[in-house]
């Protein structure tokens, strides 16, 4: 690469590259903190600058090792990522290069063969330019996938828009004009023992047919070198001003991003303090979510998996996000305007299952829950309007410490005939067992907490349980939006287990995991706390739980989105059906981290969903699919769910089972 001489004999080469260079890069900073910065100073929280080492961490593996867009790569169905991964190369490839090739020679045209030595140069010159084909080849893969083959996610009107072009002309203009102004070097050298480059030597070959002469060429070669550099310099203004955005916003979320599980909800501690609840304006919503709403890079991959999406309801992320961002940028510095009825309608906030699928599936670090929650905190703690199921739901959390309105259980009920001991008769007790609300008051559940409770005593473990002193763990109210009910719930319960001195906690549902485990922990109160499938997959490989009963039945195994992709357990459920003799186990079409939701998460197990097509039966759809005659589950909302979905659809051969209840069965004597 030769850095030409002057800028077409106007001025050095030097101050053009550095005036120019300063210019544009000056007005992208401006348009960068128009954009983004100034509404995050206006936000009135503060940035989080806690835990570094794993922020700088989740930047390099999700950011910058493009971890999140490979990981729905597949060689079979989907090879945008790769796609995406080259062209992220070579931004990176070619950044570098200019470092040395532009900014360096235009001051000594020897510094980057000082720096890197003629061998290395040469190489890292042949790399450009493979380079520069393989994004050729990308972007030609992305124009056909994207406007004649269009996968389902790339339908949505967000994906579709002109911009989308724009961007891989200007790529494919960068890479042109450089392999063009190299090409043009070969021939211009071609008496100075240039080097051999793979592309344009080869190249130049067909441009000395024209047979101009020394200076045309030159002139040429400057054209296409300068021409390079304004693509460059294009981008960084061209950047701030588009959906392409994400390029500087998106490290900036994985940055300041969650680096725990996906299931936590931030619980403010200063409550008593706070002058507003919730978030409806650009001033309210925190500086993380304000960098996710100009991260969108507007792939449709979380409205492609969200089951209210799916299901035909108002809610799509990717829509939200981005009417967010519109919230954002169309508010002044004084503007009190709210998105709620605005940008965002109630009935997508209302919407949403809390389940983590979008958050799974973003490539650019996106938290859409977050937002969410805050509004309905908003609707809820500032103006007291939410769906009268809800406010039912928080009603009866607040009088009754508990969601379930018309059961006439007590939490002592299920247990009376049981083996079971409660924590103030067995105080040294090595495990708490949390039942939770839906465990101890819903009857259909009950028999699921007999199950482990007869399993955990095969097993010899040493438990307890809370019984009339425990209460709910607050998960309905934090989800509904109800921030201060969840904060007494939880200190009800912290209380408790500070006065027990608990230590370990085994769960029976996986909401309450989720809480006590990720949640709570702000709150002062930290234990090792685990599901009950952890601790019986456990028992069953120590052959402390010994499986002997033959089931020849064929069952499907349901991820619960709080179990699943929230804390990350999936082999444990699946490890105890496997070690029932005969039992046949299938795999559902969505599985593991791609599970769909059973439809009952984020309060949605109380309130009704807003059309009339149920994502539990969508999801029941996919278990008959399998031909199976069970349904394994293991979260009590799952169940009650599928049993509505099966009931509904009429299949009376069909059953849904907790895996506890399959492997008691399993142990017990039948005889």
């Amino acid at each position: 690469m030769v850095v030409p001489d002057s800028f077409f004999s106007l001025f050095p080469t030097w101050l053009g590259v550095y005036g120019l260079t300063s210019i544009m890069i000056s007005l992208s900073v401006y348009l960068f903190y128009d954009k983004v910065i100034k509404h995050v100073k206006q936000s009135i929280y503060s940035l989080e600058f806690s835990n570094i080492k794993n922020k700088i961490n989740n930047v390099i593996i999700n950011g910058l090792g493009q971890k999140k867009v490979l990981q729905r790569t597949s060689l079979k169905n989907d090879l945008s990522g790769i796609g995406h991964v080259v062209i992220f190369i070579s931004f990176i490839s070619y950044s570098f290069s200019y470092l040395l090739f532009i900014f360096g020679d235009s001051i000594n045209n020897e510094f980057s063969e000082k720096i890197l030595g003629a061998t290395i140069k040469n190489i890292y010159l042949n790399y450009l330019e493979i380079l520069a084909v393989l994004v050729f080849v990308s972007l030609a893969a992305a124009l056909i996938r994207r406007w004649a083959l269009t996968p389902n996610r790339l339908k949505f009107s967000l994906t579709k828009k002109p911009e989308s072009v724009i961007i891989l002309v200007l790529i494919g203009s960068l890479m042109l004009t450089h392999v063009l102004s190299e090409t043009i070097n070969q021939l211009v050298f071609i008496d100075s023992n240039l080097k051999y480059h793979i592309i344009s030597t080869n190249l130049s070959k067909l441009f000395a047919n024209l047979n101009f002469s020394t200076n045309s060429y030159i002139l040429i070669h400057d054209i296409f070198w300068w021409a390079h550099l304004l693509i460059i310099l294009s981008f960084a203004v061209y950047i701030p001003i588009s959906k392409h955005l994400h390029l500087i916003a998106s490290p900036l979320s994985f940055f300041f991003g969650s680096t725990g599980s996906s299931g936590i909800i931030d619980s403010p501690t200063n409550l008593e303090e706070m002058e507003t609840f919730g978030a409806n304006n650009i001033k309210t919503f925190k500086p993380k979510q304000i960098f996710d709403f100009f991260a969108c890079a507007v792939c449709g991959r979380c409205s492609e998996v969200c089951p209210t999406n799916l299901t035909g309801k108002q809610l799509s992320p990717m829509f939200l996000i981005n009417n967010l961002m519109e919230g954002a940028s169309e508010n002044n510095d004084e503007s009190n305007i709210g998105v709620i009825d605005n940008q965002v309608s109630r009935t997508e906030i209302w919407d949403c299952l809390n389940c983590g699928a979008c958050v799974n599936e973003c490539p650019v670090g996106i938290e859409h829950i977050s937002p969410i929650i805050d509004m309905r905190r908003h609707l809820v703690m500032e103006k007291s309007e939410m769906p009268e199921a809800a406010e039912s739901t928080l009603l009866s959390l607040e009088q009754r410490g508990h969601p379930w309105r018309g059961t006439t259980f007590t939490r002592s009920d299920w247990h009376s005939e049981l083996n079971v001991k409660t924590i103030s008769e067995n105080p040294t007790a090595e495990y708490l067992l949390w039942i939770g609300c839906t465990g101890a008051l819903v009857e259909r559940n009950q028999n699921v907490s007999k199950s482990i409770i007869k399993l955990l005593n095969s097993a010899n473990i040493d438990f307890a349980i809370l019984s009339t002193e425990e209460t709910c763990t607050g998960d309905p109210a934090k989800r509904i939006g109800n921030e201060y009910l969840f904060q007494i719930l939880a200190n009800q319960n912290i209380q408790n287990f500070i006065k027990y001195d608990v230590k370990k906690i085994i769960t029976h549902c996986p909401h309450c995991l989720n809480t006590i485990k990720n949640e709570y922990p702000s709150l002062g109160f930290s234990a090792e706390v685990i599901s009950y499938t952890e601790l019986i997959s456990k028992l069953i490989s120590e052959k402390s739980i010994i499986p002997i009963n033959n089931s020849e039945k064929s069952v499907a195994y349901h991820d619960p989105c709080f179990l699943g992709r929230h804390n990350n357990i999936y082999d444990e459920p699946r490890d105890i059906v496997d070690a029932i003799p005969g039992m046949k186990r299938v795999e559902m079409c969505r599985n593991k981290d791609k599970a769909l939701c059973c439809g009952a998460g984020g309060g949605h197990m109380w309130i009704e969903e807003s059309n009339e097509k149920r994502v539990s039966h969508l999801r029941t759809d996919d278990f008959l699919e399998t031909n199976s005659d069970t349904l394994a589950v293991a979260c009590p909302f799952c169940l009650q769910m599928f049993e509505e979905g099966l009931s509904a659809k009429s299949q009376g051969d069909k059953e849904v089972k907790d895996i506890a209840e399959l492997i008691e069965e399993s142990i017990k004597d039948n005889s």
